[in-house]
């Protein structure tokens, strides 16, 4: 192609816009697939949902149904920004990159700027959420360890309120500070999420050394393997978040790209917690109790030297380890069977 083709713009500038244009390509991509993830735990919470345990699913169909109307307002916002940007003010002194930079408090863009950041506060919410549910139980007092994420989560909620307040005011408060809030606001979001990650994996791998040295590698493995505890404890937010502060900070141009697919890659990370739950997987308060009974209860019915007694439709066995397991049998459906070590 005739380089005259090319617009007199710098390296930086080309990179910056390419970087802007296949983020928003790649935003449709993650976008895509938090719908599908949507679908699926819509669909598994509604057919486990009864009037006994309506209570537990409500509140996370309310949360993945917020967070998904929140991911498709902000690529409404940022379709219709990057096609303004490159389309119809195409002509704007300094190209779209320039555009972006100088209309970045604009409605529409200010509507994808406020989902961003209620994303972004509902993700650090269901981390808080999952760390304070596994920690418990915890021989520490659970307020202990929680008041500290607590308040940064507090904290990170107003820094983004600050940072909106930044790009849609003219308020001489923030026009005449040289503060940056996007950077407060992105440290503060990203070292919540990695200190939580690191206390989730912690305590998950304290569990799974108790429960292998108990009862061998085998039990407990969907709660505490490598793929639980990346899912568990946000592993994929935390690491994209990181590699976006970085690049920022570098002042690198594809740090662009990397902003517009973050909220995506929130809700994908948020939806694959609540994907574990809806199947039962994710770590409960009772989880390490269950675990040890389950595997009580097998060892008990499977041990040779047991004793043995029946009385009106029920068995005991009773181990030489002291175990007991009572069994009750429904009508004459012997594969029917409750056990209680």
């Amino acid at each position: 192609m005739s380089s005259s083709w090319t617009p007199d713009e710098s390296s930086e500038t080309f990179l910056a816009e390419k970087g802007w244009l296949q983020g928003a390509v790649a935003s449709s991509i993650a976008y895509g697939i938090g719908v599908t993830l949507f679908f699926m735990c819509f669909h598994l919470l509604i057919r486990q949902m009864t009037r006994a345990n309506y209570k537990k699913s409500l509140p996370l169909l309310i949360y993945i149904t917020t967070d998904v109307i929140l991911g498709t307002l902000f690529m409404a916002s940022l379709a219709d920004f990057t096609q303004l940007a490159f389309i119809q003010y195409r002509d704007y002194p300094g190209g779209p990159n320039a555009f972006e930079n100088d209309m970045f408090g604009i409605p529409v863009d200010m509507l994808g700027n406020v989902c961003g950041v209620l994303m972004m506060a509902l993700s650090d919410g269901l981390v808080v959420w999952r760390c304070m549910v596994i920690y418990r139980g915890c021989m520490v007092p659970i307020w202990i360890i929680m008041l500290f994420p607590c308040l940064m989560f507090a904290g990170s909620i107003v820094m983004g309120i600050m940072w909106l307040l930044q790009l849609s005011s003219s308020s001489p408060f923030f026009t005449s500070t040289n503060i940056n809030y996007t950077v407060p606001y992105l440290s503060l979001s990203l070292a919540l999420n990695i200190i939580i990650t690191i206390a989730i994996v912690l305590r998950l791998l304290t569990y799974r050394h108790q429960i292998s040295k108990a009862l061998g590698p085998r039990f407990g493995a969907q709660y505490t393997s490598i793929a639980a505890m990346i899912v568990e404890s946000a592993a994929l937010y935390s690491t994209f978040s990181l590699a976006l502060l970085i690049l920022f900070l570098l002042n690198n141009p594809i740090s662009a790209a990397f902003i517009e697919l973050l909220p995506q890659i929130q809700v994908v990370a948020m939806l694959l917690i609540v994907f574990r739950v809806a199947q039962g997987k994710g770590w409960s308060q009772d989880t390490m109790s269950r675990v040890m009974t389950s595997k009580a209860s097998v060892q008990a019915i499977r041990m040779g030297d047991f004793g043995y007694d029946v009385r009106g439709g029920s068995k005991t066995f009773t181990g030489s380890s002291g175990i007991e397991v009572h069994a009750t049998y429904k009508g004459n459906d012997h594969d029917s069977m409750e056990a209680v070590a």
